[in-house]
């Protein structure tokens, strides 16, 4: 009987041990699964955006907002209708979670601008309004592009945590090989590279696909098993 109790013991230990071993930092973890198509885009419009997920990403969308849900309860979802692949398309929207998103980023004002009126553009008498001086100030705000501050990473649980988030949403297996594919990338390929690396991954290569439209950025390695737990823990989350 003692052997039995000490057996079962050492077990629930052994569970404790491995779920805390691959237990998630959820802010790096939902960092990890942001769109860095073009950076992250900052104006007045998007300011309470979390991020904007595809048709066949709705579930992982589901899994984002049931996992912050009681800490942001300004979050909401929303849907829409995509004009030109008349597919839905999701959003999350949450100012203090917005807010907590930012201080993970590096912001730059870019070349491009946004139209920020309440009408449509298309109803402007542009001739006109074209000629006054605040034209561009009063109807369009400059577009923000962010780039992931990697100084943000201290521990191995947030980079291992992070990974895992671009690896649900953007990543692949073909046997022992593992990429993560991430569309016209400012920092986050760059950054996986980098962190790849620090937690020991093997064959870790970074390839860009230039001629391509959009610019693929590739990221493949073969992970640690440590990695591989959590990739497996967290793989129905989307």
């Amino acid at each position: 009987m003692k052997n039995l109790t000490t057996l079962v013991l050492v077990l629930c230990l052994f569970g404790c041990a491995k779920k805390e071993k691959t237990s998630i930092d959820n802010d790096f973890f939902l960092i990890g699964t942001l769109s860095d198509y073009m950076g992250r885009e900052k104006y007045k419009k998007v300011e309470d955006r979390v991020d904007k997920y595809s048709q066949s990403e709705k579930e992982l969308c589901l899994s984002i907002d049931s996992i912050f849900k009681n800490h942001y309860p300004d979050l909401e979802m929303s849907s829409s209708v995509n004009k030109t692949s008349k597919k839905e398309v999701y959003e999350l929207h949450s100012k203090t979670l917005a807010e907590k998103i930012e201080s993970f980023y590096l912001y730059k004002p870019s070349r491009r601008k946004i139209y920020n009126g309440e009408g449509k553009l298309i109803d402007l008498n542009i001739d006109s309004l074209t000629k006054t001086p605040d034209f561009y100030t009063t109807y369009f705000d400059t577009i923000y592009t962010g780039s992931l501050n990697q100084d943000v990473f201290e521990t191995e649980k947030q980079k291992l945590s992070f990974i895992t988030g671009a690896y649900v949403r953007y990543g692949r297996q073909t046997d022992s090989l593992y990429n993560i594919q991430v569309s016209n990338s400012i920092s986050k390929a760059k950054v996986l590279n980098e962190l790849l690396k620090d937690t020991g991954c093997s064959n870790v290569e970074y390839e860009i696909m230039e001629g391509y439209i959009p610019t693929g950025h590739i990221v493949s390695f073969i992970p640690t098993k440590q990695l591989i737990d959590y990739f497996e823990k967290y793989k129905n989350l989307r």
